[in-house]
């Protein structure tokens, strides 16, 4: 069976898309069974625990003001607590399990995201569901009473409402925070932008409240309509924040190629551990990233894959080799994400030259532009003429090879090994400066 296409990193295995889904579905059918077993196993004890609960719930000082109108509806409740605990007992294994099934497809910063983002969550949905029930809701509770007390009115309270109303403000809650969550995600991977923001919103806002109001109880009344405001308010907020601005550094411009497709350019400064000529800058409309040792340093060689993912980069080229002595493993990772993986070759070019002579300095600028797909054959000429005119040196050396002569002062070399005869006509009939 095909894997699939997709972005492919280094140390995932590679297996069919089948296996993955076997592997799924395996973890989600073990995690309903103990499901099952725990709610069979709590539905024994659920009235002591109901008791505690509703205890907490109360807001007169005794018990008699608590009445049942509708005793069928406290089955639902009995066996929908024994869920509710069956599922909050297992959720840090679920969790676990949910990591450990999408590790080796994660790049390092979204593992060190989704880790984050675990722990957080377990710790904030546990003690906003005790807080719930044991303070807030409670509190509600006791400040309405008040109000019923003052007013001389003798209180009766459906136990069934009191206790779905605390948990479907939790369950509104936790939907609103996982839809936020996902939002932000698709904001950070640069999904979300000025121009698709309403494309968005309109998605977000709307499956998410159809979403929680199906599945509140008593669907349109007061109450359900506070809650789906609240969630539309905090996640018009989210939306806002996950938009993707322009001032990133790292962010190329699109540009079109010859056949009209959209590319992303961007060059990555790898400076081969200090020995390789640094690049301060990148040629219009494209992007710059700084490295140490991509073939040596695999963290390097992930923070790379994470940017071509969440930048959508077409094409990499890297400054100080050819791209040749970089793994095997991670050249077919950028392939995977339908990435064009180039090198500069810097490293031949310098030499034994000294990294502070003014001639190599305009040589690696001539070199970064000396370029074609998505550039045109003139534009690439054009771009190698104005370099030269802005270079302080008095003539210039066509070098039809990959190796470099020495260099020589006042002279500046440019490669003309991939140009055509038409190109080398086009800059030889500007060089009248020279």
């Amino acid at each position: 069976m095909s894997t699939g296409k997709g972005l492919h990193l280094e140390h995932d295995s590679s297996l069919p898309v089948q296996t993955h889904f076997d592997l799924l579905t395996q973890k989600a059918t073990l995690g309903f069974f103990l499901i099952g077993i725990l709610t069979f196993a709590f539905i024994s004890k659920i009235d002591l625990v109901l008791e505690s609960i509703m205890h907490h719930l109360n807001p007169c000082e005794k018990t008699s003001c608590l009445a049942l109108y509708e005793p069928a509806s406290w089955s639902v409740v009995r066996w929908l607590t024994a869920v509710f605990l069956s599922v909050m007992l297992i959720l840090p294994f679920a969790l676990h399990s949910m990591y450990s099934f999408a590790r080796p497809g994660l790049t390092q910063s979204e593992n060190v995201m989704l880790k984050r983002w675990m722990l957080v969550s377990s710790i904030t949905g546990y003690a906003s569901l005790f807080v719930l029930f044991y303070f807030l809701i409670p509190s509600l509770y006791e400040f309405g009473d008040g109000i019923h007390q003052t007013t001389g009115l003798t209180s009766q309270y459906d136990a069934v409402s009191l206790f779905t109303f605390a948990l479907s403000t939790f369950w509104a809650i936790l939907i609103t925070y996982i839809i936020a969550f996902g939002t932000i995600t698709a904001g950070s991977l640069g999904l979300i932008t000025d121009n698709n923001q309403d494309w968005w919103r309109v998605r977000i806002l709307g499956i998410g409240g159809v979403v929680l109001l199906l599945s509140l109880p008593g669907r349109w009344n007061g109450t359900n309509i506070l809650l789906l405001s609240l969630m539309i308010f905090f996640l018009e907020m989210s939306i806002q924040k996950s938009i993707r601005t322009s001032k990133e550094i790292i962010g190329p411009q699109a540009m079109f190629d010859c056949e009209g497709r959209r590319r992303y350019v961007a060059y990555v400064d790898c400076s081969c551990h200090g020995v390789a000529f640094p690049i301060d800058t990148s040629p219009e409309n494209t992007g710059l990233l700084r490295y140490q040792a991509l073939c040596d340093n695999i963290d390097e060689r992930e923070h790379l894959i994470d940017t071509v993912s969440r930048y959508r980069l077409t094409d990499i080229i890297i400054g100080g080799c050819d791209s040749s002595p970089l793994p095997q493993s991670f050249q077919k990772t950028t392939e995977s994400a339908n990435c064009q993986l180039r090198g500069l070759n810097l490293l031949d070019l310098q030499g034994a030259t000294p990294q502070k002579n003014p001639l190599l300095h305009s040589e690696v600028e001539i070199q970064l532009e000396n370029l074609v797909d998505p550039w045109t054959s003139t534009q690439r000429i054009k771009s190698c003429q104005n370099r030269l005119f802005e270079s302080n040196a008095d003539n210039y050396r066509l070098v039809s090879s990959s190796s470099w002569p020495e260099i020589e002062q006042g002279s500046v070399r440019i490669s003309m090994e991939n140009w055509s005869d038409d190109e080398l006509r086009s800059f030889q009939s500007v060089d009248a400066k020279l």
